[in-house]
């Protein structure tokens, strides 16, 4: 047995005695020599228990470390936006995308939001200022007057995250001395926009841009100083803090002195941030789709604006939370941080602009599913000095 020559090295020990066989019961075994001594490998001494942290520096840990973790998440999911977005565009445009055949308003996604016509009242001349639930007329690129470049109303906007144009065509139906540039990362999307029958080149421009990818995306196609106004609608919420701050350095650049960013967004205590969701709930709030008719449709209906008239896709419920923070991953993979007032100003403050943020709260009732939800968004103007 080497064993117990290593663990006896001296030389007169002596050499176990080869063990007999016995024979029980048809059996075999091997029967240790009266000569052979049992060696037990003595216990191990129990390892010390691990050093406690005190609950303080536990929960710090534990709370920096989902924070990172969220952190990631939220950029890895922001680095894939592009994509994310155009499956979007691409599902609601059907198989083959057919809806974009005839006159590219198939996308049902989104509401027109006709209620910006008062929420950006800025942008408005003085007769819609005075009345903004007055419905205006479509565009007719054959019949419809072209912008006034002389008129006091004339407005530059840059429209961030544009879609299929339901923000757009509501302001320039209201304004016909504005024009937009509209951008957006799906291609889809770009494309249903320029098939709208309402688009005129002589008022807008559509680029296919990923904003939130690196340093100054519209360089080369938005000068600088160039716009009165950036609409930003339901965009940011779409970025991560770092894209955020990088699209905010982007509106500074490509405003005039005293040109502004309008924002309107998912604000952080939202009922939609607070409840558990699975992420396939139809949604009773601002973000659901407009039954029976498509997005930059031609208004056909009379009636106010409503500030709960936004669109958005039915499966537009917020998704898997990342971490214990306000971002969430929705099932298509798109993002959606849901944002504080305090959040929005210093990430435009640290751009330059200066302005404040303001609560929207309004009731939104859903009588198909029963359902009445306080929602809550934040609304804010950040200009440049």
């Amino acid at each position: 047995m080497p064993s117990l020559a290593r663990a006896h090295p001296h030389p007169r020990a002596a050499a176990p005695t080869p063990s007999r066989s016995t024979s029980r019961g048809g059996g075999r075994h091997h029967a240790p020599s009266s000569s052979t001594r049992r060696w037990r490998r003595a216990p191990s001494p129990p390892a010390p228990p691990p050093a406690r942290r005190s609950s303080r520096a536990s929960a710090s840990s534990d709370d920096l470390e989902s924070s990172s973790s969220a952190a990631a998440l939220a950029a890895d999911a922001a680095a894939r936006c592009a994509d994310s977005w155009e499956r979007f565009y691409r599902t609601h445009a059907g198989k083959d995308g057919r809806h974009l055949a005839s006159d590219g308003r198939g996308i049902a996604a989104f509401k027109d939001r006709h209620y910006l016509r008062r929420e950006f009242a800025e942008l408005m001349p003085d007769r819609v200022r005075l009345d903004p639930t007055a419905w205006p007329p479509a565009i007719d690129p054959r019949t419809t007057r072209a912008p006034n470049p002389a008129s006091p109303d004339r407005k530059t906007v840059l429209e961030l995250g544009c879609g299929v144009g339901n923000s757009a065509f509501p302001l320039m139906r209201a304004n016909l001395d504005m024009s937009v540039v509209c951008a957006d990362c799906s291609p889809t999307a770009i494309h249903a926009l320029r098939a709208n029958p309402e688009f005129d080149p002589r008022r807008c421009e559509a680029l296919c841009v990923d904003l939130g990818a690196g340093e100054r995306p519209l360089e080369g196609a938005v000068r600088d100083a160039s716009v009165d106004a950036v609409t930003g609608v339901f965009f940011f919420s779409a970025l991560d803090a770092d894209a955020f701050a990088r699209v905010a350095r982007e509106c500074a650049r490509v405003l005039k002195p005293g040109g502004a960013v309008l924002f309107r967004d998912y604000a952080a205590d939202d009922v939609k941030n607070r409840r558990p969701t699975t992420g396939e709930e139809e949604d009773p709030g601002e973000e659901n789709p407009r039954p029976g008719v498509v997005g930059g449709a031609s208004p056909s209906r009379g009636g106010s604006p409503s500030p709960g008239s936004d669109g958005g896709a039915s499966s537009f419920a917020p998704g898997e939370r990342l971490g214990d923070g306000d971002a969430h991953v929705r099932a298509d993979g798109t993002l959606a941080v849901f944002s504080d007032e305090a959040a929005v100003a210093r990430a435009f403050e640290a751009a330059g602009l200066r302005g404040e943020c303001r609560r929207v709260t309004h009731t939104v009732v859903n009588r198909k599913l029963g359902v009445r939800l306080e929602r809550h968004f934040v609304q804010g103007r950040f200009e440049k000095g």
